[in-house]
């Protein structure tokens, strides 16, 4: 894993760290390079320049590279003559005729000066592509390019090949871009007699607009998107169906595994890490909506199931809500709360990912807590240092979660105690009367009163008994007459779990003491009022 300085102004101090750390992250572990040794080493190009200079020096004694003195003023010339015949930016090969005296007295006399490869007369088969299949050789690719520039840096066109074939490279795989470099980096392979590795161009990502991805027009370092709290899986997972026909990738493991399209879950391939059909990859037919589960792979998944064949060379477009919702999928399974159509398995209920699916919760309770911890907003809550009742507000949020810090967002009212005169809060009560507000509140709460003294124990199905009772005595039309005013007194916010999940977290004596002070600030309001 060279580093990729090629060039002095480039060689950004800690880049390696950066990029080292990156792949920790995303758990991409490497056999050899930096900080992992090896036997092709070294691993940072800047150390790797005596190779290059070497590799040039036989290029130009061969007779395949040049010194080329053009200056920056010249070159501009020949680039102005090239695009008025047409021709493009092609350079015209002048410093190819210079004598070999001329060379050595313009070095002697301290003249700046570059290497330029020889490109052959006569354009050459190029071997296909994995990818692109078939790559003709254009007009500009038989322009004698630069290899080894006028401050000792190598581009990338020699410091690859060299590298690649110092290092025994097999398969290079690298972004479309680098396409139309491929006639270069196999007319030096030729030069040097070297057998080329295989070569493979994955797609350009793209906007949904079908523009240009790039630092203007969003967030295309991996950076951003750990900070904003994206699991690596699930980044993972998103970038691996850019371009990648997954849809025939499945249709042929599942028909290869049961022999029929529509073969059940228990004869597919599942993650190892977890096991069981509740990981296993479904056929698009239970799924087949935009956002499907047969889209979240698990990384022994998608190293069982990825295929250079089933990628294609069409432009792949960057969807970020595919992003999110491949990362809720993932923080479900690893919750062991994913079910086999991709509902949240209930509270209680155990998926069949068993101890994976638990150990997996216990390591996102612990960051949740880590997360609320470092938010000064609950300073002094004790709340917050109870990692059980982290963990019931975690089982409560997930359904709604598209990303772990997201919780300590949504979640406030779980930790400290609501808020009824903000905006949020207000609006709620816009919706309502006031009047009905009170005696729905208190016909449930004296509801929920009469079951507890009974020694029954608060749980979503004693609030939902509660709720269920009170709207057939106070004949509601709706269920929501009686929970949004619910949700108001114990949240003072509009969106939340379900309000039975909610009291179950919270706990009967808080829960209790919300409901009677979200009816204490109803009543005071509509006493104002009044007035």
């Amino acid at each position: 894993m060279p580093e990729m300085s090629l060039h002095k102004a480039r060689l950004v101090p800690g880049a390696v760290d950066g990029l080292r750390d990156t792949l920790a992250w995303a758990g991409l572990d490497y056999d050899e390079g930096v900080g992992a040794g090896g036997t092709h080493g070294p691993y940072i190009q800047s150390e790797r320049l005596d190779l290059y200079h070497d590799h040039a020096r036989r290029l130009v004694s061969n007779g395949d590279a040049y010194e080329c003195f053009c200056t920056m003023s010249e070159l501009e010339a020949i680039r102005q003559e090239s695009q008025r015949k047409g021709m493009g930016h092609v350079y015209d090969g002048r410093c190819r005729h210079l004598t070999e005296e001329e060379r050595m007295r313009r070095k002697k006399a301290g003249e700046k000066h570059v290497v330029r490869f020889k490109a052959p007369e006569q354009s050459q088969p190029l071997p296909p592509d994995m990818i692109f299949g078939e790559v003709q050789l254009q007009a500009h690719d038989s322009e004698d390019f630069v290899i080894l520039k006028s401050d000792g840096f190598p581009t990338y066109h020699l410091a690859s090949v060299v590298d690649d074939h110092s290092m025994e490279i097999s398969h290079v795989l690298r972004g479309e871009e680098w396409l139309n470099s491929l006639p270069k980096h196999h007319q030096l392979y030729r030069a040097f007699d070297w057998t080329p590795p295989q070569f493979g161009h994955l797609p350009l990502l793209v906007n949904p607009d079908g523009t240009k991805l790039s630092k203007r027009t969003g967030d295309v370092r991996v950076e951003h998107y750990r900070k904003a709290g994206y699991e690596p899986e699930a980044l993972l997972n998103f970038l691996a169906l850019m371009g990648w026909d997954h849809h025939t990738a499945l249709e042929s493991i599942l028909s290869a595994g049961s022999g029929a399209a529509s073969a059940s879950t228990s004869s597919m391939p599942t993650d190892p890490d977890h096991g069981g059909p509740e990981t296993a990859i479904l056929p698009p037919q239970i799924r087949s909506d935009n956002h499907s589960l047969y889209e979240v792979f698990s990384v022994p998944q998608l190293i069982g199931a990825f295929d250079l064949a089933h990628v294609n060379h069409r432009k792949a477009a960057v969807n970020l809500s595919k992003l999110d919702f491949l990362n809720k999928m993932t923080l479900r399974r690893r919750a062991g709360r994913l079910g086999e159509d991709g509902v949240m398995v209930s509270l209680g209920k155990k998926s069949e990912e068993g101890a994976a699916g638990e150990e997996g919760r216990k390591e996102l309770v612990e960051r949740l807590q880590k997360l609320l911890k470092e938010r000064e907003l609950f300073a002094g809550c004790d709340l917050v240092d109870d990692v059980e009742y982290v963990g019931k507000v975690f089982d409560a949020e997930l359904a709604r979660t598209i990303k772990l810090n997201d919780i300590p967002v949504t979640s406030v009212f779980f930790f400290l105690d609501p808020k009824y005169d903000t905006l949020e809060a207000d609006k709620m009560l816009q919706g309502l009367h006031k009047a009905s507000y009170v005696v729905n509140v208190e016909a449930v709460f004296r509801a929920l009163t009469n079951r507890l003294n009974r020694g029954v124990p608060l749980d979503e199905d004693l609030v939902w008994d509660a709720i269920r009772s009170t709207v057939d005595k106070l004949g509601l039309r709706r269920k929501s007459e009686l929970i949004l005013p619910m949700r108001h007194a114990l949240t003072g916010r509009l969106k939340g779990p379900s309000v039975p999940s909610i009291m179950t977290v919270l706990g009967e004596e808080r829960s209790m003491e919300r409901l009677d002070a979200g009816l204490a600030h109803v009543r005071r309001l509509s006493r104002a009022e009044t007035r």
